[in-house]
Formats: structure tokens, C-alpha cells, sequence
């Protein structure tokens, strides 16, 4: 699995083998639905190649609020607070994704420590990142 997602920034060729052993990696064709709306979701997942589209329903309509490419991640709460997938993901084009579910991410921090604390503290640098992005968002709507 190569490195390509800020995720695995700096982790070394067999730290990122380890990783590879506890997750899974899926093929999509373009059109393919990786993730459905208001379905239980409790997986981390990198997109390895390929676009995905992320969906919400708008007054009955789908629409696309986001596209995601190789390196970009999601799924990233869902390994803290498994619930509802707040959106649609579809394939926007042939993808691969590689995937790893919360339990499997117990037994990564069972079989190595070091590694899942560090994978975990990416995830918690991307998140806060997205909600500082966010944050900023709110604030420019506010004062307009």
C-alpha cells in the first residue's frame, strides 16, 4: 500500500505492510456505491486510486458535495463514533479503496501499539484540520 494519503505521511515500508495485513482492499467501478447514506458505517478508508463522489440528498435529488481522489481519506469519525454514514460515496470512475474497520484497528493496537498510536494521531491532525476548516467557513458566512 502506498503511501499517498497524508494518513501514512512518514510511516516506514513495514509499518505500512503491518497496516496493509489488518485492512482490506476493494475495487469499484465507476458508478459503484462505496458507502450508503444513513447505513451503519464503522470503517476508516484511503482511496488508493480512482475518484469517488460523496452524495447527499437534496429536495429528493443526490447531489455531489464533494470528490475524492487518490490520497484523501474518509470514514475518519466513524472509527470513533460508528453510526449512520451521513452520506452517499459512489465511484466516480474504476477506484480502489483500502479499508480498515474499528475492530480490526484493536487488533493492530493489540499486535503493535506504536503503530496504531500513530495512525490514530493522524486521524486526529486530519480531523481537527477539517474542523479549523470548517470553523473558518462558519465565521466568513457569518460576517457576510
Amino acid at each position: 500500500m502506498p503511501s499517498l494519503t497524508p494518513l501514512l505521511a512518514n510511516f516506514k515500508a513495514n509499518e505500512l505492510s503491518l497496516l496493509s495485513s489488518f485492512g482490506d482492499s476493494r475495487s469499484y467501478q465507476k458508478d459503484d456505491v462505496v458507502i450508503s447514506q444513513g447505513n451503519d458505517n464503522d470503517h476508516l478508508y484511503l482511496v488508493l486510486k480512482g475518484k469517488l463522489e460523496v452524495l447527499q440528498e437534496v429536495d429528493g435529488n443526490d447531489q455531489v458535495v464533494a470528490t475524492l481522489e487518490a490520497g484523501d481519506s474518509m470514514g475518519e469519525v466513524s472509527i470513533f463514533d460508528p453510526g449512520p454514514a451521513s452520506a452517499t460515496v459512489r465511484a466516480g470512475s474504476e477506484a480502489e479503496v483500502w479499508l480498515i474497520k474499528r475492530d480490526s484497528l484493536d487488533s493492530l493496537h493489540s499486535a503493535n501499539p506504536k503503530v496504531a498510536y500513530r495512525l490514530l494521531s493522524r486521524i486526529t491532525t486530519c480531523l481537527s484540520k477539517r474542523l479549523r476548516d470548517m470553523n473558518d467557513k462558519l465565521v466568513d458566512l457569518a460576517n457576510r
